[in-house]
């Protein structure tokens, strides 16, 4: 008994003596805990650190000196300073009162190189990535320029180019960074197929479409490679198109992009659900604002009842019913259309609701992607600014606007909330593209031999919305040169002003009856009335001076009497040698409705202008001029377009028979009617057969343009067949009666000529590369023989 108790008893007591020990063990840990945490620490030391000096290094820390930290504050501090991307590597420690901190900087870039590019340049290429000379040197940067870099080859249909890097260490911790690139080939479009569609042609959808098949000129295009983006630009394309022609339940089900890995070619698939064929049912209007009352706003509606119902149409009424209720005092006014088919008719009852819309300010407009257009070029297309009401069919205004620049390839328009519910921030995005042009023309005349017209414009001059064009035409006698330019907002209005300069020579080198030198300006002022239609004055001066070779000037008679007729000059031009200056004041009226300006498949476009000479110089007459040009899509099938263009002019002498002279007159040829020279047909000295013009003209053209069989839509080549038809008549009596008198026994029927000319032919236009050309070959059907002939004719335009 007693041997058990006292076994117990040491039992107790080893148990009593290693409790002990652990509450000791555990009362110094917690001591040494209590340390750490409340460590503090008199001075920082930074070490390792050669481009940085030690306060910067100190400053990213959240230790201080004096204060107490605690291992999150070293875990918090290591963290920033890896944050910055200087360093390679950090420690932190403490000896005694001092906190040491030991970093391994980052090396600068000495050098950016790229090797292997030749698609995309090195200047291209550097402007996308992050990594720089004299930056520091991240891992993770470039990494992500190495992903920059290969998207950017995909987006010029480079899908399968590889990028790896490589670092070279130098002296003095600076390293070379080198972009190894493998190109590979380019990833083109084999096909693009259309599922589902019936009414509309395949060829007609590829031309809508911006996105093209790959063709023997891929090796120059730039609009057969797959882009997502650009796909997606392209189903709004389809979207807008069939909405506008009469198919309002069209549905794009989906597209599929499949790679061909084998040929590295892409399939393109719409698949589309065009729905039916609608018209306009009847339309009407309804309000539920106290005293509005609706009949006196059917005038501003742009669809009615019968019409093929297009999408386009209910916008543009929108907004012209919510401006004209809002000029009656309702600035949150929203109107709101209401669709209702009949299956049965094939029609859309379109109800337009006007209603008290919620109070909404804008409190901001955010411009993103206009890396080359100024800001406020976007900015003033807007009607509303930051504090306005917001408008809706303001901002689809406002997008049509900028979309009718021509200085963008995209633009969206959204909004997202602002700082309070009543407010909103406006955000458009734009995507700038090339607005600069330069053309070449040209052809060959049997009299004055080949002829060059050459042309540089730019329509966003510095990105400030300006127009700036320089021509210049070139023949073996004749000179012209014209300088223009165009401020759109002058003064900060919607009111367009500009001025063109211009120098015209002809000599007579070549043998010539007579020369001409010719000074001209002018002043111009344009207003848009409505959207399509603007009205516009000018002011404009010429200045000409005109010279007779000396061997032509007999001492009797004032014009040399000899029996070679051609080398003579006309007994109506030869009294107006010197000066003249003709000073006009005018006004002009334009009407454009375009579907695409550039290349148009549907829409009108009409002129009037009229310009009253008399405001100071020597001549008086009022000139007025119209034309009226139409395009219209002949097969919903085939991609077929008709044209069709009617001009005319007359001048009306207001003076006595000193102040108009013949040299004043229209004068026409290849430009009005194709296949006939410059000044190649109308009135005609009947002896020396100077071209004398007339006071009066008519011309028409009919045009058929087709896509070329058995050439893939894609190439960009279509044909046309045309037919030009006109007249040129009316000399002043004055002037007839000069001739007359001069050649008594001679046939006036040259200069009494008013019969019409015409001609046939067929035209070769290629949508290429370097921009639209045309080649036009024609043949005169109806002319005389003293006419001038020029078959052949062409021009060519590139953007840049």
């Amino acid at each position: 008994m007693l041997a058990e108790f006292n076994k117990t008893k040491t039992i107790a007591y080893a148990l009593m003596f290693n409790i002990l020990l652990l509450l000791s063990s555990v009362t110094m840990l917690i001591g040494a805990v209590s340390e750490v945490q409340a460590a503090v620490v008199n001075q920082i030391s930074v070490i390792g650190n050669e481009r940085m000096d030690s306060d910067t290094v100190a400053s990213y820390l959240t230790i201080k000196p004096g204060s107490s930290y605690n291992n999150g504050d070293v875990d918090e501090s290591v963290k920033r300073l890896f944050a910055t991307g200087l360093f390679r590597d950090v420690g932190i420690s403490r000896r005694g009162k001092t906190l040491i901190v030991e970093v391994d900087e980052n090396p600068t870039i000495n050098e950016v190189f790229f090797e292997g590019n030749k698609r995309l340049k090195d200047p291209a290429l550097r402007s996308s990535v992050q990594s720089a000379s004299r930056s520091i040197f991240s891992e993770e940067t470039v990494l992500s320029d190495v992903e920059t870099i290969s998207n950017a080859y995909s987006r010029v249909g480079r899908e399968d180019a590889s990028v790896s890097y490589e670092v070279v260490e130098l002296s003095n911790n600076r390293v070379n960074v080198i972009f190894n690139i493998n190109e590979g080939d380019k990833t083109k479009i084999l096909s693009i197929q259309f599922n589902g569609n019936s009414a509309i042609s395949d060829f007609r959808l590829k031309d809508i479409i911006k996105t093209k098949e790959s063709n023997f000129l891929s090796f120059i295009r730039t609009n057969d490679i797959y882009d997502p983006a650009k796909i997606q630009a392209d189903e709004e394309l389809l979207r807008r198109y069939y909405y506008n022609h009469g198919f309002a339940d069209f549905q794009l089900i989906s597209t599929i992009a499949d790679l061909d890995p084998s040929l590295n070619q892409y399939n393109i698939i719409f698949n589309i659900d065009e729905g039916s064929l609608y018209k306009f049912g009847e339309v009407s209007i309804e309000s539920t604002i106290s005293g509005l009352s609706v009949d006196e706003f059917y005038d501003e509606l742009e669809i009615r009842s019968g019409s093929s119902y297009s999408a386009r149409d209910v916008e543009s009424s929108i907004n012209q019913l919510t401006n004209a209720v809002a000029a009656r005092g309702h600035a949150f006014v929203e109107v709101v259309p209401r669709g209702d088919r009949n299956f049965q008719t094939g029609t859309i009852d379109v109800v337009f609701l006007i209603d008290e819309g919620p109070r909404v300010y804008i409190e901001r407009i955010d411009i993103l992607g206009n890396d080359r257009t100024r800001d406020f070029v976007i900015r003033r297309e807007f009607d509303i600014s930051e504090g306005d009401a917001f408008s809706q069919s303001g901002v689809k205004r406002t997008k049509a606007r900028l979309e009718g620049l021509g200085f963008f390839d995209r633009v969206d328009i959204s909004t997202r909330p602002g700082s309070t519910p009543d407010r909103v921030v406006v955000v458009v995005r734009v995507a700038d593209k090339a607005t600069g042009e330069f053309s070449i023309g040209g052809g060959y005349s049997s009299s004055d031999g080949a002829i060059a017209n050459i042309k540089f414009s730019e329509k966003n001059f510095l990105g400030r919305g300006q127009h700036f064009a320089i021509t210049a035409g070139l023949g073996a006698d004749d000179q012209e040169y014209r300088l223009a330019f165009t401020e759109p907002y002058f003064l900060g209005y919607r009111l367009s002003a500009g001025f063109e300069l211009g120098q015209t020579l002809s000599d007579t080198s070549s043998g010539k009856a007579y020369g001409t030198n010719s000074t001209t300006g002018a002043l111009r002022f344009s207003v848009p009335l409505t959207d399509h239609l603007a009205g516009g004055l000018f002011y404009s001066f010429d200045s000409s001076d005109m010279t007779i070779p000396s061997s032509l000037i007999d001492s009797t008679d004032g014009i040399q009497g000899n029996n070679d007729v051609n080398s003579e000059i006309s007994a109506a031009i030869a009294p107006w040698q010197g000066s003249w200056v003709a000073s006009v004041v005018g006004y002009s009226l334009v009407y454009a409705d375009f579907d695409n300006p550039k290349t148009p498949r549907e829409g009108v476009k009409a002129t009037f202008n009229q310009g009253f000479a008399g405001v100071g110089g020597d001549a008086t007459f009022l000139k007025t001029v119209a034309s009226v040009a139409a395009y219209v899509p002949l097969s919903k099938d085939v991609d077929i377009v008709g044209f069709g263009r009617v001009r005319a002019g007359h001048i009306l002498n207001l003076g006595s028979s000193g102040s108009y002279r013949v040299l004043d007159n229209f004068r026409q040829g290849s430009h009005d009617i194709r296949g006939f020279d410059s000044y190649g047909f109308g009135p005609r000295d009947p002896v020396t057969d100077d071209a004398l013009g007339g006071m009066t003209y008519f011309n028409a053209t009919a045009e058929v343009q087709f896509p070329l069989p058995l050439i893939p839509e894609s190439a960009g080549l279509r044909a046309a067949l045309f037919a030009d038809a006109g007249t040129l008549y009316d000399v002043d009596s004055a002037s007839r009666a000069l001739i007359a008198a001069a050649n008594p026994t001679a046939s006036l029927s040259s200069i009494d000529d008013n019969s019409f000319r015409a001609s046939i032919g067929v035209s070769v236009i290629w949508d290429s590369p370097f921009g639209p050309i045309r080649f036009d070959f024609a043949e005169p059907v109806i002319s005389k023989t003293y006419d001038n002939v020029r078959r052949f004719n062409f021009g060519a335009s590139t953007s840049f």
